[in-house]
């Protein structure tokens, strides 16, 4: 299994990660990090450059807020300024027109917090991936007693059966194999490397949203790459 938090527009690995596993949870309650990644991602701009799309939250609400309690300052039209970018972008992609079409009316609506956005963009992208992964939200089931770190993701494991727990390659420096040890919990990390496909606006930039290989490939067409990459 793997945990993450609901980050925006998530990246192919992001998603590799909950092919991977059984059991993703989505970890909504815990802290929102200052300049965290999961409230901003990357597209392809027209003149080829990455282009960072950043969602406006609701920092002056108070420090040490989760996900589920961080609101969206939407005074800032930052949804509508996102979809006039991905348009500006994508605009003469391939499958622009029926990956917008249903992209538009889910950036829209004035979500309530930040976990809740972006986990409904997420389960959007999990279904055009046709991923069967069994997603979990955290805050529906921690009794507070999960506790934190180390600790919080092996009782995660735990809580949900899982024996073997998928990290990201870049946790291995915080990660405490002891803890995991002793509850019999396997701990593994992701391989993933990030396939090249034809993007419009000149040469390959790796590591975007998915939204880019969507625009680029189609729906269809980015599953069958993504099954391909995860066998």
């Amino acid at each position: 299994m793997a945990i993450h938090q609901p980050n925006y527009i998530p990246w192919m690995g992001y998603f590799y990660k909950m092919a991977k596993s059984d059991v993703f949870v989505l970890l909504d309650n815990v802290q929102f990090p200052k300049e965290s990644p999961a409230a901003r991602n990357q597209i392809k701009g027209k003149n080829g450059e990455a282009v960072m799309l950043s969602v406006s939250v609701k920092k002056s609400q108070g420090a040490f807020q989760t996900y589920r309690e961080l609101g969206l300052e939407y005074q800032t039209k930052w949804h509508h300024k996102h979809l006039n970018q991905m348009r500006d972008a994508y605009a003469r992609s391939p499958f622009f027109k029926p990956v917008f079409a249903e992209l538009e009316p889910l950036l829209k609506p004035q979500y309530s917090n930040l976990a809740e956005l972006n986990i409904a963009l997420i389960r959007w992208m999990v279904s055009k991936l046709g991923l069967k992964t069994r997603l979990e939200v955290a805050s529906e089931h921690d009794d507070g007693t999960w506790g934190t770190r180390n600790d919080r993701n092996a009782s995660i494991c735990r809580f949900f059966g899982g024996t073997r727990y998928l990290s990201g390659s870049g946790a291995r420096k915080y990660n405490d194999e002891a803890v995991f040890g002793a509850l019999d919990i396997e701990l593994a990390y992701s391989d993933f490397t990030h396939p090249v496909y034809e993007q419009i606006n000149g040469p390959f930039i790796p590591n975007l949203s998915l939204l880019d290989a969507f625009f680029n490939l189609g729906f269809e067409e980015t599953q069958h790459l993504f099954a391909a990459h995860t066998e």
